[in-house]
């Protein structure tokens, strides 16, 4: 998969509009994801040791891991969130059973800074003992392993495997219509369309129409608790419309949808700039030689976090790199910054002047191993992750 095509798959799922985001919340629990720490990494760690030292129970062990590891990666020293997290991984995987949720949120975190790393097939696995720990103390039918597989079905989308990701969203949805679980098949279906109205701005026609129906597909339900999603299916059937620099089809979204966002604080994205990327610094050959596994970028610490400002019309002011690794190098940053200037939200409705949202990019690329070798080298094929920092995530 080219750069582009794996940057717009990954930032168009994880901001996908109307409500997919608060069901990833619902699974993960309060503190399984990566946020923002207002705490001293001397601090976390201290009550990490103390925790450890008091033999706490392996949910307290698995909070306390997560801080030290937000914290750390926050501060960019992502291999350091990933030793933190394999340690509490080591202590406590074991006890799934008695605490899945904790230890599937642990594998989540560690998911989710392995693709930082470029760790594709770490997401990978993850992803799959995510599903297993929660399976191993709840029942199969419970929302959250339902849930849980829809998040395995994205890593398969991240790996460029589109036929097993639709696959596994379509057997979620089955399940959950089966159990009655209509909102978690509303938005497995929605996962659908999205994979591949993110699949076809690279792969075409095909990929286009597959997007059409699968929102057709959604918009055409009458389940009440489906209604959230078939409203994101429409929107998502009107994105795929709006041709590049169209301000104006970009205005009658806002103006259609506008109200989404009106009665909560939660962001609601209805447009966003395609993103144009600089071209690949290195090539990959034909002749399998070890030179043509060989990245030619720089991928190690390359990371940014880009802060803005939702206005109270659905507008993005004062955007800017508000952090940035020491060793920045290259031009990949610029158009990121373009697309989320040039991004539009359903009016918010809150207050003053808006909601502050600071998102990580960081520019990784996939580790491989070379023909005729077992050394790991960087994949010359660049990606680039992206993780809400905003504090309001925690609610």
């Amino acid at each position: 998969m080219s750069s582009l095509k794996i940057l717009g798959l990954i930032l168009i799922m994880s901001a996908a509009p109307v409500e997919a985001q608060q069901v990833d919340d619902k699974v993960a629990g309060p503190n399984s994801d990566i946020l923002v720490s207002g705490t001293s990494l001397k601090d976390v760690q201290a009550r990490l040791r103390s925790c450890l030292d008091q033999r706490c129970p392996p949910d307290k062990d698995i909070d306390a891991s997560l801080l030290v590891a937000e914290t750390q990666f926050v501060l960019g020293n992502y291999k350091g969130a990933r030793t933190t997290l394999l340690r509490s991984v080591s202590r406590n995987k074991r006890y799934a059973k008695h605490y899945p949720v904790a230890v599937s949120g642990l594998l989540r975190a560690d998911a989710r800074v392995a693709a930082h790393l470029g760790r594709a097939q770490a997401n990978f696995s993850d992803s799959l003992d995510m599903v297993s720990a929660l399976k191993a103390g709840l029942p199969e039918s419970d929302a959250r392993v339902l849930e849980a597989r829809i998040e395995l079905g994205d890593a398969y989308a991240r790996a460029g495997r589109l036929d097993a990701a639709v696959g596994q969203y379509d057997a979620v949805a089955a399940r959950a219509r089966d159990l009655g679980l209509s909102k978690t098949a509303g938005y497995a279906l929605f996962r659908i369309a999205l994979v591949n109205a993110a699949a076809s701005a690279l792969r075409g026609d095909e990929y286009y129409q597959a997007a059409v129906r699968a929102s057709d597909r959604l918009i055409g339900e009458r389940d009440p608790a489906m209604t959230p999603y078939a409203t994101a299916a429409k929107v998502l059937k009107t994105q795929l419309g709006i041709r590049p620099g169209d301000q104006a089809a970009a205005d009658r979204l806002v103006a259609t949808y506008g109200s989404l966002a009106r009665e909560s604080k939660e962001p609601v994205l209805l447009y966003a700039p395609k993103l144009g990327l600089p071209p690949l610094s290195g090539h990959e050959f034909s002749d399998g030689e070890t030179l043509s596994k060989l990245a030619l970028d720089d991928f190690d610490d390359q990371w940014v976090d880009i802060s803005f400002r939702i206005t109270p019309d659905g507008k993005v002011a004062d955007a800017e790199v508000s952090q940035k690794s020491p060793k920045l190098v290259g031009d990949w940053v610029s158009p990121i910054l373009a697309s989320i200037k040039g991004r539009r939200y359903a009016p918010v409705g809150v207050d003053g002047g808006g909601l502050m949202r600071i998102e990580r990019y960081t520019f990784t690329s996939s580790w491989t191993t070379t023909s005729g070798s077992r050394i790991d080298v960087r994949s010359p094929i660049p990606r680039i992750e992206m993780l809400d920092l905003s504090l309001d995530r925690r609610s």
